[in-house]
């Protein structure tokens, strides 16, 4: 078994506290609802890893609204037991596979998973809907500050996390460069050129005009969030870049 992780507590305690009809930090979500989102992803790991452990077909990942809406209808008791059970469910299949071959992957969304990059994909998505429901604290300042999850949102979900923005860019084909900076970490890039659009590491340190902030408001703010507190994001781009910046920026 792997232990649950610090931030997967965090989470379930923090939506096991709140009012479940309270507005989250996620647009359109209440803290149920962000509930039933992370739950969901639970679920659909599951339902991927169990077939695969059994040597059967893996099964086409279902979208988001589709493995949502029953558990948004359930009520949030049922809800948070639910989640409860299906994140420890994961923790165990994963650990089943890895146990058996720790090169695993398996289809995903549309392209291809190591199963091992699971249980950081859910640390983060706990931390990030943490954050949704609680805001700025200690605790999740210090989570969301975790470089390893940082690069988890870089490394794997870099083009993902263009997506939407992408779909809004007003200015689609013309190239576009920012860098992202956090003191004492890499630098992140975020780019558009020959109109495809990335999330990358930052090879050399760069001096070009970009934002600078602290590595949870950064981490933050690739997932499309506005931090709390002003100043923790400085800007010298120009307006237009800043501008399309945060478009690009728009999370998923």
């Amino acid at each position: 078994m792997i232990a649950r992780s610090r931030e997967a507590e965090a989470f379930l305690e923090a939506v096991g506290d709140a009012d479940p009809g309270a507005i989250s930090s996620c647009d359109g979500w209440t803290v149920h609802e962000v509930a039933a989102h992370v739950t969901g992803i639970a679920v659909e790991v599951n339902r991927h890893l169990d077939p695969f452990l059994q040597g059967d077909s893996v099964p086409m990942t279902r979208s988001f609204e589709e493995r949502e809406a029953p558990l948004q209808a359930m009520e949030h008791e049922d809800l948070l037991f639910r989640l409860d059970a299906e994140e420890q469910r994961m923790r165990t299949l994963v650990a089943a596979v890895l146990d058996v071959d720790p090169e695993s992957v398996i289809p995903w969304t549309g392209r291809r998973m190591e199963v091992a990059k699971f249980i950081p994909h859910l640390r983060n998505e706990h931390a990030l809907h943490r954050w949704d429901v609680v805001g700025d604290d200690e605790l999740g300042i210090t989570l969301l500050s975790q470089a390893d999850l940082t690069a988890h949102s870089v490394l794997v979900l870099g083009r993902i996390l263009l997506v939407a923005g992408r779909a809004r860019d007003r200015d689609p084909d013309a190239d576009f460069y920012a860098s992202l900076r956090s003191e004492g970490e890499r630098d992140i890039s975020v780019l558009v050129h020959d109109g495809e659009a990335s999330l990358c590491w930052d090879d050399v340190a760069s001096d070009q005009p970009g934002v600078v902030s602290d590595p949870a408001a950064r981490h933050l703010f690739i997932w499309g969030r506005h931090p709390e507190g002003r100043g923790r994001l400085l800007s010298d781009l120009a307006q237009n870049d800043l501008a399309r910046l945060q478009v690009l920026l728009s999370g998923y």
